[in-house]
């Protein structure tokens, strides 16, 4: 009944959601002062409609194709036309290197100007217009909201075009074709007006929703917060503070766009630090919240190992756990999973929508830790050089990979998150019907793959793993019938990210022995929720760099690989290698996956080359369309472009 219940309340979600995304319409290029724009404002009903609209411009990870998902260098899948499977493809385009000015390849710009231009025209509208039926509380909340949707917007544009112009306000139709010339604003302008509108709507926002049935997803206190910090940690970053390689990038009129202030450079880190203490302030001390742990299953008297397993992988999964800050309502993460989930059940018959499409590289497969808590580079106890060469599972180790099982030693004595949120062949499968742990010889496995590439008319581009994160442990494979999804909502920001923003800009901020132990702290809480060590003790005791944490630099190293592993999936990656001016040497690296090809072990697990990436410094931010900067002539093109 308690499962009835909540599938209830989550249809009811979607419903009210749903509703968002069919009146994205409603005001549509609508000119200041009509009667379609007053109406708007008429009743509570009405000016609902349209805060619904603003929000309804918001990107979406559901399926899998959005730029942050399949842009970078984690999530792989087949480039080739026939074989869509409802999943598109342009956003594996730009990371093969397709993107080009004319092509304009996931390009938001016209996107979030929209929605920008829609947040103006709601702000305007309800500081004007008396709503009757709306109380003065909830006015106040929903320009807050508004105001923190303007800024979000925003910063998605600086993101991914770097400056930007600013739009305080809509230009009035009667404006010439001189008044609509604007330049780019600065990276500080734009940054400082994102905080400014943050700052503006953050008094009025509420600590929770009222309603869990009508207003998860919308905007709350915690999830401001938060995002002022990501936006002042993205800011404080090597890609937009004092980046000299940006240095030319000047309007036509000679403004320097990227600032290039070193005396300012560790402040903007200080300013990071400041934001994501008070926002870590606000989730955990004012509202309790917590790192996710599951609870068990009052069935089954489940071992530590798959407790731990559960806690990894329902902290993604399941809906507003005690850990998510903020996750998108308007979809269920249903089709993504059809297009992930290999056939477990040896009894069911595969359906087409299930495709394999999506792999996971060999490079991010090999960037999670050794179970010592290190990199398998680093670990002293574990042979990397042995790494592709076969082993067989032992009983002792039958709840990570099946007992006898032969697969590349590569895959043995990882960290549990490795188990939890990648499969690969043999490795156990957890749930999917199956979940009595006790009995490990009846508990699903990913099936062998020799010979999976042999099919020159396969669908996938199969590299051996597959992101296992993305399945929920009750989606279910009954025998001859179709697969039954269980659906949950993608978390957009979870409190993993913010304490791992903000060991970041605590080591950032401050080059000192007290600052480094107050940023491993956080790192810690990450890594004990993981199964791991503390960092000083593992390095310590298993790395061939022991001291490597007691440096600036070693620690940011730790601290940018702890926060790849734990984001790993979620679309965090791709943006966290431009701000950190890492990505041309990360993205200029082959994509790998195992020899499918072969039938013999021995030979599959050898690396592949499947796509030779690159990256370049254009790279970094997205052209503007050769249309706009006709229009626009005040603007230039990106840098390379």
């Amino acid at each position: 009944m308690k499962k009835i219940m909540k599938m209830v309340e989550k249809l009811l979600i979607i419903i009210m959601m749903t509703t968002i995304i069919s009146c994205s319409d409603f005001l549509d290029v609508v000119p200041e002062g009509t009667a379609t724009l007053e109406s708007a404002f008429s009743m509570r009903r009405h000016t609902l409609r349209y805060l619904y609209t603003c929000y309804s411009y918001l990107p979406s990870n559901s399926v899998g194709s959005s730029i942050d998902v399949m842009a970078g260098d984690e999530a792989w899948v087949n480039d080739d036309p026939q074989y869509t499977q409802n999943i598109g493809r342009d956003a594996n385009r730009i990371a093969r290197g397709l993107l080009t000015s004319t092509n304009q390849l996931g390009s938001m710009w016209s996107h979030y100007y929209t929605a920008i231009r829609d947040c103006n025209n709601f702000l305007k509208g309800i500081e004007t217009t008396v709503v009757p039926d709306l109380m003065e509380f909830e006015r106040r909340q929903w320009i807050g909201e508004v105001k923190a949707l303007k800024a979000y917007y925003h910063f998605l544009l600086l993101s991914q075009y770097g400056p930007i112009p600013i739009v305080r306000e809509n230009l009035p139709v009667s404006t010439d074709v001189y008044g609509v010339q604007v330049p780019r604003n600065t990276i500080d302008e734009v940054v400082n007006y994102i905080v400014e509108l943050l700052d503006e709507a953050i008094p009025d926002l509420p600590a929770t929703v009222r309603s869990e049935i009508d207003d998860l997803g919308r905007l709350t206190l915690p999830i401001a917060v938060s995002l002022k910090a990501q936006v002042l940690v993205t800011a404080a970053s090597p890609l937009f503070n004092c980046n000299e390689e940006f240095a030319t990038m000047k309007n036509k009129d000679g403004t320097q766009l990227f600032p290039q202030d070193k005396s300012q450079q560790i402040e903007k880190w200080k300013l990071a630090a400041e934001a994501c203490r008070e926002a870590v302030r606000v989730c955990m001390d004012s509202l309790g919240m917590e790192l996710y742990t599951y609870p068990g299953d009052p069935k089954y008297n489940l071992s530590d190992t798959i407790i731990q397993q559960m806690t990894l992988r329902q902290a993604f999964c399941e809906d507003w756990n005690n850990e998510v800050i903020w996750a998108d309502t308007r979809d269920w993460v249903s089709t993504l999973q059809h297009r992930v989930l290999p056939v477990l059940n040896p009894m069911f018959d595969a359906q087409p929508q299930m495709a394999e499409v999506f792999s996971v590289p060999l490079k991010i497969a090999e960037m999670f830790y050794t179970e010592n808590g290190v990199p398998i580079e680093e670990d002293t106890e574990w042979d990397y050089n042995s790494r592709y060469t076969l082993r067989r599972a032992t009983k002792e180790e039958g709840l990570y990979i099946r007992t006898g099982g032969e697969t590349a030693r590569a895959n043995f004595e990882r960290e549990p998150r490795f188990y939890a949120w990648l499969g690969f062949p043999q490795g156990i499968w957890y749930g999917s019907g199956s979940y009595d742990d006790s009995k490990p010889g009846e508990l699903y496995h990913y099936p062998d793959i020799k010979g999976a590439r042999i099919s020159g008319t396969d669908m996938r581009e199969p590299t051996g793993y597959v992101p296992k994160k993305w399945i929920h442990y009750q989606t279910l494979q009954p025998v001859t019938l179709q697969i039954s999804v269980y659906n949950y909502i993608w978390p957009k920001y979870r409190l993993a990210e913010l304490l791992l923003y903000y060991a970041e800009a605590l080591n950032e901020a401050d080059n000192t022995q007290a600052a480094r132990q107050e940023a491993i702290k956080y790192v810690d809480m990450i890594r004990e929720r993981a199964g791991l060590q503390p960092v000083a003790e593992s390095w310590r005791l298993h790395s061939n760099n022991p001291g490597r944490y007691n440096t600036q630099e070693g620690l940011r190293e730790i601290i940018h690989q702890e926060r790849l592993i734990e984001l790993c999936l979620e679309g965090k990656r791709f943006w966290d290698l431009r701000r950190w001016k890492t990505a041309r040497e990360v993205l200029n690296q082959p994509i790998q996956g195992w020899s499918l090809f072969n039938t013999n072990n021995a030979e599959i697990y050898k690396p592949l080359t499947i796509f030779n990436q690159r990256f370049g410094l254009k790279d970094y931010f997205w052209p503007i369309g050769e249309d706009e900067l006709t229009r626009n002539t005040n603007l230039i093109q990106s840098l390379g472009w």
